[in-house]
């Protein structure tokens, strides 16, 4: 990927770039970083079209802003496209990047063609987390995050999160973890989760109906949000929705998968 270019929104917004043809923009989630979605984007190069791949606010070299609420992050994203002169495009976004593609799809569909949300539901889907215990003993990491009062220390400690990526995707290996890793651990980059995960909490709206045709993917194996948050949500797509569960694939289904993952992303592109 060529970059980082700095793009001028709320604050700085680094941006790398890859390959040639319509513009997608592939969003990356936490514990993540645009390099580690890599197996993704070269195929979607391959595939024909032009990856726009932002670090999320916070995420080094990207500034550091006030508010991490989704919507507040959707409008960086749009100050991206703008700055790439593009006028409309879909998103394809994984974990956090999910959350802000379905966003984008619900307030911004003038600008949004298509979204792709991996492994992330509307978030009506995390009703779940509120009386299903396995989903509430799978959401504690999130609370830790959002109050803990070691929250930045813990999102930047490479042990644990060694432990999240094993517990969320058992027994991936990834040749990209280690500068993940090494990303999340640079100062001020903690600070940034913990920002993530608070006013994601505290957010007094939500997102609305997604209004562009959505793909929804996530793995059957995933140790972070289980399939029981992934239903019960349809009415919320009144423009399509594909929702599909991947056997035997945890929470970086596009890692685990990616010649499958990535053709189907393709197929729902066009």
């Amino acid at each position: 990927m060529i970059g980082p270019r700095l793009v001028r929104a709320r604050a700085d917004v680094a941006v790398w770039e890859a390959g040639e043809g319509d513009p997608v923009l592939v969003l990356h989630g936490f514990p993540d970083a645009p390099v580690g979605m890599t197996p993704l984007v070269d195929r979607l190069v391959a595939g024909g079209w032009r990856c726009l791949v932002p670090a999320l606010p916070g995420y080094l070299p990207s500034q550091p802003v006030a508010s991490y609420r989704t919507a507040d992050v959707a409008g960086d994203m749009l100050a991206v496209l703008d700055a790439y002169g593009i006028e409309r495009a879909p998103v394809v976004g994984h974990d956090w990047g999910g959350c802000v593609a379905l966003d984008l799809g619900a307030t911004h569909a003038d600008r949004i063609t298509r979204a792709v949300s991996l492994a992330i539901p509307h978030p009506d889907g995390f009703a779940a987390r509120r009386t299903d215990l396995q989903e509430q003993k799978t959401a504690a990491y999130a609370w830790m995050l959002a109050y803990s009062g070691r929250a930045a220390q813990l999102a930047a400690d490479p042990v644990w999160l060694d432990q999240i990526h094993e517990e969320w995707s058992p027994g991936l290996v990834r040749a990209e973890w280690p500068a993940v890793r090494e990303v999340l651990a640079q100062p001020g980059v903690g600070d940034a989760v913990h920002g993530w995960y608070r006013d994601d909490f505290e957010a007094r709206e939500g997102t609305g109906d997604v209004l562009v045709p959505t793909l929804m993917l996530h793995g059957s194996d995933d140790g972070c949000i289980r399939p029981a948050c992934f239903r019960g949500f349809e009415d919320r797509f009144p423009a399509g929705l594909d929702l599909e569960e991947v056997p035997g694939v945890g929470h970086w289904l596009h890692c685990e998968q990616p010649d499958r993952i990535a053709e189907r992303i393709l197929s729902f592109l066009g």
